[in-house]
């Protein structure tokens, strides 16, 4: 049996689903999830992975400020990732790969830009919440239709086979988009096993399958 791993995007698809699944963000903590087990388990999940990437192999300074945000019940670690304000508590230094790759694509696109000035930390924090935003925006078209149970009409089956015959043009064509938000997150391409979450980081070991099955 293959030991499960997991990147940042793993991390990041986790907390995409989960606020998509419980959108107020009031209901980010373990108190207003009592009553949900399977959001509780996949919050509990993200608590654990925004540990391993941030807190254990962060610096001095970012591992205080990430101790204070998760102590609160992690209410705001999630929007911690998602603003990108993590990336203030870098230098640009530890960015080398994703600098050589914004580089490299901006040349290959149009060679007209002017690359000689730097690229600073603010630049990159700018930009990451709306790579994020253009990545939810995928995913809501790639589940346009997950909402269907079944559709009879002709009109209803024309609906679905159009949005689906432009919305799979898409699928797989994002690869470049998940390499770049990888690199934002996690520069030192840290890679935890699940085992190792469970150890460490405590990682629920509930069968979220078998959660959801029974919640249904």
């Amino acid at each position: 049996m293959l030991t499960k791993t997991y990147s940042a995007i793993d991390l990041l698809d986790k907390v995409l689903e989960f606020i998509e699944m419980t959108p107020n963000s009031n209901e980010w903590n373990l108190q207003s999830l009592k009553s949900n087990l399977p959001r509780q388990i996949r919050f509990r999940q993200i608590e654990a992975l925004l540990n391993a990437f941030f807190a254990k192999n962060a610096s001095a300074s970012l591992l205080n400020k990430a101790t204070s945000i998760f102590s609160n019940q992690r209410k705001i670690s999630i929007n911690f990732l998602l603003s990108g304000k993590f990336l203030n508590d870098r230098a640009i230094d530890d960015y080398a790969n994703l600098l050589d790759l914004i580089k490299s694509f901006v040349a290959k696109e149009s060679g007209n830009v002017d690359q000689s000035k730097q690229i600073r930390v603010e630049q990159l924090t700018f930009i990451f919440p709306k790579l994020i935003d253009f990545k939810r925006q995928i995913r809501n078209l790639l589940t346009f239709n997950s909402g269907w149970l079944e559709a009879s009409s002709t009109t209803s089956v024309f609906s679905i086979f159009l949005t689906n015959s432009i919305s799979n043009n898409l699928i797989g064509k994002y690869d470049e988009l998940d390499k770049v938000l990888e690199l934002f997150i996690n520069p030192k391409s840290l890679i935890f096993t699940e085992e190792e979450l469970i150890a460490k980081f405590n990682f629920p070991t509930e069968d979220l399958s078998s959660v959801d099955a029974d919640f249904m």
